[in-house]
Order: structure tokens, then C-alpha cells, then sequence
């Protein structure tokens, strides 16, 4: 069965599943699961991950990166391809550092007949670069971005003879500040035939981490993120006029949907570079080259490219886990989870138990990726303890991160030695010396670490 038998097949689907990615966890039966697909740098056979626990997708290009960008799964992240209209994302980049939001943008002519998807600007229109972005992100707009290229290319160089080549350039520099080794922008909008065909390229990798860079702008993050809006132009004869325009992100508000960037021309396929908010931090999803959808789906959460992203969306949900901090087969008598024992100085034969200042701090966790270590540095406590006295932490680590860190107490009273009891003591240590005890109770380690994958291989 070829790849285009797949996804005609899966649309067939599209009615029966509309609840089902827009709603709960998406899984299109007829997609492509791959045991050659990198989780976390390392194969999901190399893991031993089973195919049910792996995100089922039909994109030939994909890749998923949290927000402290460590890669959770990629396929074939670094083959070079056409993005088509997601590089509008580094127009509004460029954009965005040379020039002030209240500069103005004026449509020429070349940007007012480029054609294909068009945000409706007309020759001699003027609006505000804040405007002209949103005309270039939300509806996808060509016309805005020729008119951003121009105008702010102006702005970079006011000597240039070429306003337009000068942004060109500085889209391609970006790319290179931002380490995006393997891709070359040719024009601002990303049509990729005709008049526009020649050797523009990125990676879904690359386009990760341009996006990243992208949503730590708080301005395009507002405009990526508020669906439909009203523009304000004032056209060539002075006249003020509104424009409204369609999102042509039918994700945003689903499943944490704040955007990003939709891409559609024939040789880049479907394509759509998402972010998405989650309690532990943003995602950040591409999907290059999907089958471009037919038209009863298109423009709906049903497009191959939307419904990809939700599979990957749903599958990083389904293996972030959370649980208690503290985990250990030891219990104390309020039914508290005991995290160690630690030693008490000024004895030679006790220690005092330890749990978590906060019984109820949880731990979320990938729960296919690598072990989770727990590291726990218990104190030595001296002269009279008390019942939440500071005892130590509890670290948990997964991947070279810290995942938490937990403050220990003491979980009882205990009274410091009376002197009669120093002077057993002393004798004691005295007796240890010579048959090689050691001088107090050593501390004891009882917490254990949350399970993974990883571990339950083990």
C-alpha cells in the first residue's frame, strides 16, 4: 500500500473521526508507525519501545521539541524540503528586529498581484508593520509578505538599490544566528513554482527551532495565538478601510493550540508548525509534506497535516505522567511516604525518619525516555529534633534535567541526649572504634524512583 493509498483511505475516515482528535486523543488507524522514528536521540527499537506506544502519523517529515529544547521524537528531521508558507515565520522574524511596530508598510505592485493566498491588499495600500504582520500570519497572506519584505528592507538599508533582495538577505542571516544550518529562504512568503521555483529549503528541524525563537517574541505570539482579526488600511487615496481576516489555523484552541504557521504548495505538500501550551511548558510540533487535503476536509481539523499533529500532540500527553514526588515501599504511621532515615549526630545508634516538607508535590515525567534518577542528601541532625525540622532534598532527574527538587523534615520529635545518655554514648563510640562500627547509625536512602519504560525494560 503506497503513501497516497494511506492517506486517500484515511480521509474516507474524516466524518467518523471529527470527534475524535478534536476531542480526545487522535489515532488514524491508517497511518505509519516506525520503529526507525527517534525518541530522544535514540531509535524506538533501540529503546524497545512497543509500535502501541508510539505516535501514529503519516507525515513523511516530523519532529516534536519541548521548551527546553530537548527532542522528544523526529522523523526524518534533517532531510532538506519545501516549507512553503511557514516561512513566513522567519518574515515575521526579520520583521520584527529591524523595524517598530508602528513603521508603516506600503503595498506596491508586486506585492499587490503576487497571488495565490492573499490577505486582499491592494496597490498603494499603507497599513502599520503591527497590521502587516497579522495580514501576513493570519490568513497567510503573500501580499503582505512582499509589502513587509520591501518596506522593511528599506528600513534595514536605506542606501540599498534593492529594499527587497536586502530582507531576502537578512532572512537568510537569521537563519544562520539562529544555527538553522540546513535551510535557505529565497522569498519572504514561500511560494515555491513558476516564477518563484529554485533551491529554497528547510528541515523540520530546523523550522523547530525557528518557531522557538519565534514564541519568545510576545508579539507574534499574540498574533499566532488570536485566531480571526480586523486590519486597519488606509488605501491610495487616503481612505481608511477595515479587513477582516480568517485564520487559516484551524487548531488554535485545541488541545492547547497557540499557533504557529500552516504551509500548502504542491512540491512542499501540507504542512504545519504548531505550539502548544502544557502545565510543564510549551511543545513545539512540525509535520512537512503531509497529502494535501481533499475538499471536503480542507480547512478543517480534518486536514492530514492537523490530524498528524494532534496523533503527535496526544501521544506526548499519554506518556507525560505524573505521580508523587516522593515514591517508597516504606510508609509511616500518618501513611506518609518515607524518603530516608537520617542520622542523628549526637547518637551512635539512632536515626530519625524523613518525608517530604510536602507530602502532596508531584513529579511529571516522559515516561519513554530514560530512567528517572532520584538523588537524595539527607543531613546529619544534632541536639533536640523537631517534627518538620530541615532534614535534607530529594532531586529527580530525567535526561541530564532536573525534573524537582524536594525539601525533607523530620517526620518526629526526638530529645536530645541527657548527659547520662553522652556519657553511653561515648562509651559506646569507644567499643565501635575497636570492632570496626562505624560512630552513629549511618543514614538510609528508602525513596525509589517513578517507573518509565526505561525501567520496566530493565
Amino acid at each position: 500500500m503506497n503513501f497516497n493509498h494511506i492517506c486517500s483511505m484515511k480521509r474516507a475516515l474524516g466524518v467518523l473521526a471529527a470527534f475524535a482528535f478534536a476531542l480526545a486523543a487522535p489515532h488514524p488507524a491508517l497511518a505509519e508507525v516506525r520503529g526507525t522514528d527517534i525518541v530522544l536521540g535514540q531509535t524506538a527499537d533501540e529503546r524497545g519501545i512497543a509500535q502501541a506506544d508510539m505516535p501514529d502519523i503519516a507525515a513523511p517529515h516530523a519532529i516534536m521539541v519541548d521548551a527546553n529544547g530537548t527532542v522528544l521524537y523526529e522523523r526524518a528531521a534533517d532531510e532538506q524540503v519545501k516549507i512553503a508558507s511557514i516561512t513566513k515565520v522567519m518574515t515575521a522574524l526579520v520583521a520584527l528586529d529591524h523595524a517598530a511596530l508602528t513603521d508603516t508598510v506600503t503595498v506596491d505592485h508586486a506585492a499587490a498581484t503576487v497571488g495565490e493566498s492573499t490577505s486582499n491588499l491592494k496597490e498603494g495600500d499603507t497599513l502599520s508593520v503591527e497590521d502587516a504582520l497579522r495580514a501576513l500570519l493570519i490568513p497567510s497572506g503573500n501580499d503582505a509578505a512582499m509589502a513587509i519584505a520591501t518596506s522593511v528592507g528599506a528600513l534595514i538599508d536605506p542606501a540599498s538599490s534593492d529594499p527587497y533582495q536586502t530582507f531576502i538577505d537578512a532572512m537568510n542571516e537569521k537563519a544562520a544566528e539562529l544555527g538553522m544550518k540546513d535551510s535557505v529562504f529565497e522569498n519572504p512568503h514561500g511560494l515555491d513554482f513558476d516564477e518563484w521555483a529554485g533551491s529554497m529549503h528547510a528541515t523540520a528541524r530546523d523550522v523547530a527551532t525557528m518557531v522557538a525563537a519565534a514564541m519568545h517574541n510576545d508579539t507574534f505570539r499574540a498574533i499566532v495565538g488570536q485566531g480571526d482579526a480586523d486590519i486597519a488600511v488606509t488605501a491610495a487615496d487616503g481612505s481608511a478601510k477595515t479587513l477582516h481576516l480568517r485564520d487559516v489555523n484551524q487548531l488554535v484552541g485545541t488541545e492547547g493550540n497557540i499557533g504557529v504557521k500552516t504551509g500548502l504548495t504542491d512540491d512542499a505538500g501540507s504542512c504545519f508548525a504548531g505550539a502548544f501550551a502544557r502545565e510543564e511548558g510549551e511543545i513545539y510540533t512540525v509535520v512537512l509534506g503531509c497529502a494535501e487535503p481533499s475538499e471536503e476536509v480542507k480547512k478543517t481539523v480534518q486536514e492530514p497535516r492537523f490530524v498528524d499533529t494532534l496523533a503527535l500532540v496526544a501521544w506526548y500527553s499519554e506518556h507525560m505522567v505524573t505521580s508523587n514526588a516522593v515514591t517508597s515501599e516504606v510508609r509511616d504511621t500518618e501513611g506518609r511516604a518515607i524518603a530516608g532515615r537520617a542520622t542523628l549526630a549526637d547518637w551512635s545508634d539512632k536515626t530519625v525518619t524523613v518525608v517530604a516538607a510536602d507530602p502532596s508535590q508531584q513529579v511529571t515525567y516522559f515516561d519513554l525516555g530514560d530512567e528517572v534518577e532520584v538523588d537524595v542528601a539527607l543531613n546529619a541532625l544534632t541536639g533536640e529534633v523537631h517534627e518538620g525540622d530541615a532534614a535534607g532534598t530529594l532531586t529527580l532527574s530525567q535526561d541530564d534535567r532536573t525534573l524537582a527538587t524536594v525539601e525533607l523534615v523530620a517526620a518526629e520529635n526526638i530529645p536530645a541526649p541527657s548527659i547520662f545518655e553522652r556519657i553511653m554514648v561515648g562509651f559506646d563510640r569507644v567499643v565501635r572504634f575497636f570492632t570496626g562500627e562505624p560512630a552513629e547509625a549511618p543514614a538510609e536512602v528508602l525513596a525509589t524512583a517513578p517507573v518509565t519504560t526505561a525501567t520496566s525494560a530493565a
